[in-house]
């Protein structure tokens, strides 16, 4: 009777969640313009969308043309209140290049998250 009460307490309190479970990193979901695409001149935003909200605060762009200049796009804007995109606007609309997007960032949890995509405008 005893083992089978500690294997019932066993199971029970393996089916229960666990609180100080790690919570999953946010992901990146889109970007606007698309990783490789080719789009219309000017460009006048970058976007980026994540399934978990980021810590705004820590959220750095980075563009550079083809050339490898950096393209001043100022600081990144939360788009909606969770914080799950982002903006940055360039201080001039983007003309007709290639551009690459350096993004960095943090979770919830401060871990930091980055990646980068590029695209073209014609």
């Amino acid at each position: 009777m005893r083992k089978l009460a500690l294997l019932s307490l066993l199971l029970c309190l393996g089916a229960a969640p666990v609180s100080g479970a790690p919570a999953a990193a946010p992901q990146l979901t889109m970007t606007d313009p698309e990783a490789n695409s080719v789009v219309q001149a000017p460009v006048y935003m970058v976007h980026l969308m994540f399934d978990l909200p980021v810590d705004i605060r820590n959220v750095v762009f980075n563009v550079t043309d083809g050339a490898g200049k950096a393209v001043n796009v100022g600081q990144p804007m939360p788009m909606d209140p969770e914080g799950k995109m982002l903006m940055a606007i360039p201080q001039k609309p983007l003309p007709a290049g290639t551009y690459k997007v350096r993004w960095h960032a943090a979770g919830p949890d401060g871990k930091p998250l980055d990646g980068e995509f590029s695209f073209t405008a014609k």
